[in-house]
């Protein structure tokens, strides 16, 4: 049987993260850039304390603009995650804490240290290979026979038949 694929087979192995410390026009130059939508932020020992998204740069921007409040670090303005992701943990489980955070990526961490990145969308194509393959195992299942065949009805009907005699067989089908 298909096994549950875990996140370590889905996850990417980026290990990019933003500092507490970096300035934070600086990291949003850097995302705007980048393919992500989220980078998780590390602080000065590698551990994971959260995530700065575009989300996070865009209340950044309108605090800047309509609250003249700006400059700061990543850490002034990231947002703290409260969920965690593990390589070992199966994509099913993955999909649950995806639907506990209102974040589209996540870091994936080791012992709180960052070790690579994963997608909702990682997740849901795992999971649609994962139902293939069960899928396929099943096709294979219904469709082979493993030295024998499954008798059917009437199979089973027509040897029954020829191995009784004329008079048994009238006494089977006799009307009450």
């Amino acid at each position: 049987m298909a096994v549950t694929p875990i996140i370590r087979n889905a996850m990417g192995r980026s290990t990019r993260a933003f500092k507490t410390a970096d300035p934070m026009k600086d990291a949003m130059h850097d995302l705007a850039r980048s393919p992500f939508p989220a980078l998780p932020v590390v602080d000065d020992l590698g551990v994971v304390v959260g995530m700065l998204s575009e989300k996070d740069c865009l209340r950044t921007v309108s605090q800047w603009a309509y609250e003249g409040i700006s400059g700061g670090t990543v850490a002034d303005h990231m947002s703290e995650i409260e969920v965690r992701i593990t390589p070992e943990m199966d994509l099913l489980n993955a999909a649950r804490v995806f639907l506990e955070c209102n974040f589209s990526c996540l870091p994936v961490t080791e012992n709180d240290r960052l070790v690579g990145f994963i997608h909702r969308h990682d997740v849901l194509k795992g999971i649609d290979r994962w139902a293939n393959a069960i899928d396929r195992e099943r096709e294979l299942r219904l469709t082979t026979t493993s030295g024998h065949e499954r008798p059917s009805a009437i199979q089973h009907m027509q040897k029954v038949a020829a191995s009784h005699s004329r008079e048994q067989m009238s006494q089977v089908f006799k009307k009450n």
